[in-house]
């Protein structure tokens, strides 16, 4: 019967790509081999010091990383080198650990070598056991032979060398500047310095979590404040210490010191396992809510994937997780208590990532909820503050707000006048979180949008006579309107203050105009949305904004008295009555409004130049 046959080498190359799809993670796994090598050395003898090489040949298109690590015989080359899949620092550490001997080795010997012929067409390792009275010399091109050969023990001092003749299409990785960013990427606080062609350290060797002074509270901000800044792009506006007992971690948070928009990805780490990065801007770990922080956190409890550019989602990580969310959250409400200013100012520029995730994520919302700012005319306000600031009304407080943020000139207005205090929840996201807060405290909280609600404690009803002596008023307004194609129904009431002689309520149906006008400007519309957007437009035209016309204004006075209010002359200042509250509103004039209105103004500024020569004239000459 015929046999498959197998072509060792295309399968060693294809599992090494398998395994590592990142090109330069062969920097990061022979550098894991290295440091194991060192710290399995350092357990019999501390001298000499730890030290990892890296040179770079070009005229050899040739890589090596060397150690002075505890190095190989031909028993250890045989029994993990030479075998694919085995993992001989990781066998060793166990050996040790039966004997109670700790020791962090990081990596996975057999595994990490074979991550190098994602970039290599030649391996060779030079090596020798501390000790030792000759090297070895082991070579493999990918296949399933390999050449060893004994050396004299001059030939190679205690550790191991591992050369790499990069393929062709691979040189780019003897660049200085590409080694020295993945040294940096992944080895930046391996515990040995790392020199690149002789000079160096390249790497940092310690973060402010490895440094004495971390205990300190005001060192240890300092420091990470420091090196935060120094590592990522962003400010940190408030730095988060992570220094976890279980799961056992260690490193900094941080929120950046700018605006982030919606819909800004956020949330990611670099992820440590004992010193080594096995997962930079990882976005999985930090629960889904803190899409607002970034950072680095180190913990060694964690279990790798076999390619080491992962963790396993067990117990460990699932702790973890929610550790880390337990740490945001009182950093969070500490700095509320300890430094409102600061506080303030990452809920304005993070304002979308906090309160959209306290919106959409119940837990984090629950915690936070009552310490976030909400703008008021007497300035940011947690809820708590601005009820206490309410008067009762039949047991509650009521909670006034309105959903426009141009809306500020007429409702603070209003409820000023009244001695009451408004919100402006016109950002995205305070009318939800008003409204959950209220749900969650129906016993004392009245919700009042001002903005839909015809509230009597603002807006006075008239007696039935006065009512119907503004009738025709009220109808000629909205004829004259609907004649502009504005769609208004209107209505007199009493309100303060007496000089406001209108007020739109259109803040929900207003915002969702200005997003979708937003959205039909956009030129990469998905095909067939431009006409469905256009349609919900349309509806929202039609349907009529409540208009109403203050009573106690002496112009909306006078304009009752008129004997003809449908009268053509009258129509500039009937319509003028609404772009005056239009503007007040500072809602978003379209285009066609501003043409009627600017064309409304000139009338009326050309009646008004009538009028006065008209009085100039009959005036007597002096």
């Amino acid at each position: 019967m015929p046999k498959m046959r197998t072509s060792f080498q295309g399968l060693v190359r294809l599992l090494a790509k398998s395994l590592y799809p990142e090109q330069d993670v062969f920097v990061r796994e022979l550098l894991q081999n290295a440091h194991d090598s060192i710290q399995l050395r350092q357990i019999d003898r501390p001298e000499p010091a730890g030290e990892i090489r890296i040179d770079a040949d070009e005229c050899a298109r040739a890589l090596s990383f060397s150690d002075n690590g505890t190095g190989m015989d031909r028993r250890d080359i045989e029994e993990f080198l030479s075998v694919i899949g085995s993992t001989g620092t990781g066998s060793r550490a166990r050996e040790l650990a039966a004997r109670e001997v700790a020791v962090a080795t990081i990596g996975q010997f057999g595994i990490g070598l074979l991550s190098a012929f994602v970039v290599a067409e030649r391996i060779e390792v030079q090596t020798r056991k501390a000790g030792a009275t000759h090297a070895w010399r082991w070579i493999n091109r990918g296949g399933e032979d390999y050449e060893l050969e004994a050396l004299p023990a001059d030939a190679q001092a205690p550790g191991t060398r591992v050369n790499i003749t990069l393929a062709p299409d691979r040189s780019a990785f003897l660049d200085g500047r590409l080694l020295q960013q993945a040294v940096r990427r992944y080895a930046d606080f391996l515990p040995y310095p790392i020199l690149l062609n002789g000079f160096g350290p390249i790497n940092a060797i310690n973060a402010p979590w490895h440094e004495p002074g971390w205990r300190d509270p005001v060192e240890r901000e300092r420091s990470l404040t420091a090196f935060l800044s120094q590592r990522y792009a962003d400010s940190p506006l408030l730095v988060i210490p992570v220094d976890l007992a279980r799961p056992k971690a260690s490193g900094g948070l941080y929120i950046p010191a700018r605006y982030a928009p919606a819909g800004q990805t956020g949330g990611a780490v670099d992820l440590f396992q004992a010193r080594m990065c096995i997962r930079p801007n990882d976005g999985e770990l930090l629960p889904e809510w803190a899409r607002f922080a970034r950072g680095a956190v180190d913990c060694p409890d964690l279990q790798p994937t076999a390619a080491r550019d992962n963790v396993l989602r067990d117990k460990t990580y699932d702790a973890l997780r929610e550790a880390l969310g337990e740490t945001l959250i009182a950093a969070l409400l500490d700095l509320a208590g300890r430094d409102r200013p600061r506080f303030l100012q990452l809920c304005d520029w993070q304002h979308d990532a906090i309160k959209g995730m306290a919106a959409r994520h119940p837990e984090f919302g629950a915690a936070v909820l009552e310490h976030l700012p909400f703008e008021t005319p007497q300035g940011q306000l947690t809820l708590p503050d601005y009820l206490d600031r309410q008067p009762a009304v039949d047991g509650k407080r009521p909670l006034y707000f309105f959903a426009h943020e141009a809306d500020a000139n007429q409702f603070y207005a209003l409820c000023q006048a009244r001695g009451l205090l408004a919100i402006n929840a016109g950002r995205s996201f305070d009318e939800i979180l008003l409204r959950r807060y209220a749900a969650q405290h129906p016993e004392i909280v009245a919700l009042k949008p001002l903005d839909r609600l015809d509230d009597p404690a603002l807006y006075l009803r008239l007696e039935a006579a006065e009512q119907a002596a503004y009738a025709c008023l009220e109808r000629a307004l909205d004829r004259a309107l609907s004649e502009q194609e504005i769609q208004v129904k209107t209505q007199v009431r009493y309100f303060q203050p007496a000089d406001l002689s209108a007020v739109l309520l259109a803040g929900q149906r207003i915002s969702a105009f200005d997003e979708m006008g937003k959205a039909l400007e956009k030129p990469f519309l998905v095909e067939g949305l431009a006409e469905l957007a256009g349609e919900v437009r349309e509806r929202l035209r039609r349907q009529p904004l409540d208009f109403f016309l203050n009573a106690a204004h002496p112009l909306v006075q006078r304009l009752r008295e008129l004997a003809d209010p449908d009268a053509p002359r009258h129509r500039p200042l009937l319509t003028g009555l609404y772009y005056g509250a239009l503007l007040n509103a500072q809602h978003r004039l379209t285009p066609a409004i501003a043409r009627r209105f600017h064309a409304d103004l000139q009338t009326l500024l050309g009646d008004h130049l009538t009028l006065q020569l008209q009085r100039d004239a009959r005036a007597p000459a002096t």
